[in-house]
């Protein structure tokens, strides 16, 4: 299994060292001891952040399509657990597992609605009772608006090399519906600071 940010994982993990402002939205819901799922983890650096939140040393769990970038977040978070796999898909991980569950900026990778709804299924399948969600989302950037006119799903490409890749468009409305369904109490679901769909949803 490849994924497209395994031909540029080293230039994308530098555009990914400090976290953002949205992070600070998940604090409030991170308890030492508990824990952590990261869908879509890329180079971990979540981890840094969870640290700061009191998250032990193996209780962060990532899964990334990127063995690429599993590689720089195992070399930087040797004692934490992750795992190369398709977050649209059956995860490997069993039921009532996780207090919290993240996937920063990954969930429009899923590019179908049933590959969209199987997430949702599946991190409410693999979450303890009461636990939370927290999904960050793009909103796509209007200047791509006329190279993708008509599609669902858009080609954003990265850096001088423009190297493809696809996300798949999304809303405030379809997201709360996505996680209504799966069987989800939405706590909050805003667009923040214009850039990004913030989800946070309970079991």
């Amino acid at each position: 299994m490849m994924s497209e940010y395994d031909a540029f994982a080293k230039n994308f993990s530098q555009t990914r060292q400090a976290g953002w402002p949205e992070f600070e939205l998940l604090r409030p819901f991170i308890n030492k001891g508990e824990r952590v799922l990261d869908l879509g983890c890329g180079n971990g650096r979540l981890r840094t952040f969870l640290t700061e939140c009191g998250t032990h040393e193996g209780d962060y769990f990532g899964l990334d399509a990127s063995e690429e970038l599993l590689k720089i977040a195992r070399e930087d978070n040797s004692r934490d657990h992750f795992f190369r796999g398709n977050f649209g898909q059956k995860l490997p991980f069993g039921a009532d597992q996780f207090e919290v569950i993240a996937a920063i900026a990954s969930f429009h990778h899923l590019l179908s609605k049933p590959e969209q709804q199987r997430f949702f299924s599946e991190v409410f399948r693999t979450m303890r009772p009461g636990g939370k969600l927290f999904l960050t989302t793009w909103k796509l950037p209007r200047k791509y608006f006329w190279g993708n006119f008509g599609k669902k799903n858009w080609n954003i490409p990265f850096g001088k090399e423009k190297h493809p890749r696809i996300y798949r468009k999304t809303s405030v409305s379809e997201l709360k519906r996505l996680a209504k369904k799966a069987g989800f109490t939405v706590k909050s679901c805003t667009l923040f600071r214009e850039k990004n769909y913030v989800l946070i949803a309970e079991k």
